[in-house]
């Protein structure tokens, strides 16, 4: 705060705490008011304005207005007096930002959120206009955000006036107060304002909140308010393409430069803003309901997965197994053609008859379906061979690979050969219990894959149609139940528009039959209330009805002279008004007809 204002230690009663705003005309400090020990807010005319008389009037018009307003959108005034640093006025303190902050901040303020903003500041305009306040300077700066819920409040009714026509105004005509991005074009002009005007500031307003950019903004102050009067703002559409149409229309409406064609008053423009919500909660409930997944669905995902679950559980264990009995049956096989290889060649090697091993080597080879057959001696020389090239050269180590299990001197492993997996046999050739050499044979999987493939495709395919069928059924089945419940669902929908005539015609033999008919009699039930609350009004109708006949009924006068008789049933009853012809004459009443003639064509003419 400029020194030459040192902060008083106290006005009037409240002690005052801190400075906590300036505008152009007064300073706003945090007090503490020490007999009802609450915090509050002292606005203080500023030194310079405090001996301005127009100033001081203004300052006094805020008090006077803002004195008098009780809403829960405006910020509440306790107390307005004047102390030697000049006029004061005792407001409500607010914890929380203004509107122009939390617009600075780029808070995510989301469409639905913008128009129940609109509908707060509506009806708290609409509730200052209906006493004769117009506010005059609404922008995002005199609007509070306590921080709780989505509650704002306006402040600062520093040149709010009051509508007196038979009071002369201090304010001199021509003049412009206000915040010029925010004033409306009769502002600009000095015109004379209304409520209408406050409604153009408010559209300024929430086209920022809708689109982050003010709708008319300048370098110079001339271009500025030239544009408010002249020229139209841009589009919403261009800014942002997501805001309801009817919003748009809303917001076009209120900155119509003619206030003629604005929103006359703030509740006319709340109930827009209202509509506009159900709109949008009506758009956001079809979302939600699109999200919902149907009871038919739900059912029968989850009965899909329970049975894809236990059939790929129960697919997967047998052909684990398959494949672990086909795989034990080739090693089995494979085992005891080795051995069988070995025992056969051992006579033969032992006297290094290499012919003879040669050709039982080829034997084999061409009954079996082997990959390869090697023999070789005990300096592992090879001896036969499958590949004849092989023949002569010294056996390499056994080839790299998994041992999967030795038995009976048989090591058997796997392995890979020219490209393809083979199941690896190394057997030794024994002669009374003496190694003179060994056989490797080698037998392809290509077979055993086949099969395993050929298992895994066909469980695969009987998994497939089990879900299928499942799925189908279970569809099937939710979809009887569901169906019935939307019949259900349509005929309460008929009992809450005061329908109670709608019955359920379709029968069913199980529980769902036994709601529908419950429905009925729930049905039938309303409708008998109703006609008999119907009749009980009909009654009473006609009793007031026999009652005002009574009252009106001409009296019955006795013979002049004679005796009341109540048995008498001869009475005679009291002249009755004669008709309008014999009031006004027949020619009256024929003129009477003519000049309701001539206004009729005169009507229709215009």
């Amino acid at each position: 705060m400029d020194n030459q204002y040192p902060m008083p230690e106290s006005i009037g009663r409240f002690q005052l705490v801190e400075e906590v705003g300036e505008g152009a005309m007064s300073i706003v400090y945090k007090a503490f008011d020490p007999e009802i020990n609450r915090p509050l807010a002292i606005k203080l005319l500023r030194g310079e304005c405090a001996v301005d008389p127009e100033y001081r009037y203004r300052f006094l018009q805020e008090a006077k207005a803002a004195g008098k307003l009780t809403h829960p959108n405006i910020v509440t005034i306790f107390d307005v007096g004047e102390v030697e640093q000049g006029p004061y006025i005792a407001m409500e303190f607010l914890e929380g930002q203004t509107l122009e902050e939390i617009m600075d901040n780029e808070q995510d303020i989301t469409t639905r959120d913008v128009v129940i903003y609109g509908i707060q500041l509506a009806e708290a305009l609409d509730y200052s206009h209906a006493r004769g306040i117009v506010h005059r300077d609404v922008k995002p700066g005199n609007i509070i955000s306590p921080g709780y819920g989505h509650t704002l409040r306006i402040t600062d009714f520093g040149i709010a006036r009051m509508d007196a026509p038979n009071k002369e105004h201090k304010t001199r005509i021509g003049s412009v107060l206000g915040t010029p991005q925010y004033m409306s074009p009769e502002q600009v002009e000095g015109q004379q304002v209304d409520g209408r005007s406050d409604l153009f500031s408010l559209g300024v307003i929430l086209y920022q909140l809708l689109t982050g950019e003010k709708p008319f903004v300048s370098e110079t102050l001339t271009s500025l308010l030239m544009k408010i009067v002249q020229e139209e703002p841009a589009p919403i559409d261009i800014k942002k393409t997501d805001i309801p149409q009817s919003l748009k229309a809303i917001v076009e409406r209120l900155l119509n430069k003619n206030p003629g064609n604005r929103f006359q008053t703030g509740k006319e423009l709340a109930d827009a803003l209202r509509r506009v919500i159900h709109e949008i909660d009506e758009k956001q409930q079809h979302i939600n309901e699109s999200k919902i997944l149907p009871l038919r669905i739900k059912w029968t995902a989850v009965m899909a997965m329970v049975v894809s679950l236990a059939m790929v559980l129960g697919s997967y264990l047998v052909y684990q197994k398959q494949v672990e009995t086909m795989t034990e049956l080739t090693l089995d096989s494979g085992g005891s053609l080795a051995d069988f290889i070995a025992i056969e060649s051992a006579e033969a090697v032992l006297i290094q008859d290499w012919v003879a091993v040669e050709t039982f080597v080829q034997e084999i080879n061409d009954r079996q379906q082997i990959s390869y057959l090697k023999i070789f001696d005990h300096r592992r020389v090879l001896r036969a061979s499958t590949s004849p090239d092989e023949v002569g050269e010294i056996l390499q180590q056994s080839l790299s690979g998994e041992v999967l299990k030795e038995e009976g001197g048989i090591v058997i492993s796997e392995t890979e050969w020219q490209g393809e997996e083979v199941f690896d046999f190394q057997a030794p050739l024994i002669f009374q219990n003496k190694t003179i050499g060994g056989v490797q044979l080698g037998l392809s999987q290509t077979s055993l894959i086949a099969a395993a493939d050929l298992t895994f495709y066909t469980m695969l395919g009987l998994l497939l149609a089990v879900v299928l069928t499942v799925v189908v059924v279970a569809y099937l089945l939710a979809t009887g139940i569901t169906l019935p419940m939307k019949i259900l669902r349509k005929a309460m929908r008929h009992i809450s528009q005061g329908n109670y005539a709608y019955r359920i015609r379709q029968e069913r033999n199980d529980e769902l039959g036994l709601m529908f008919k419950d429905y009925n009699r729930m049905a039938e039930e309303l409708q008998n209330k109703q006609q008999a609350d119907a009749e009980s009004d009909d009654q009473t109708q006609s009793d007031l009805n026999t009652q005002t006949a009574a009252q009106t009924q001409p009296q019955i006068e006795p013979e002049p002279g004679a005796e009341p008789d109540e048995d008498d049933d001869e009475t005679r009853i009291a002249p009755v008004k004669p008709p309008l012809d014999a009031v006004i004459g027949v020619d009256d009443s024929q003129e009477l007809d003519d000049n309701m003639d001539d206004a009729t064509r005169i009507i229709k003419r215009n």
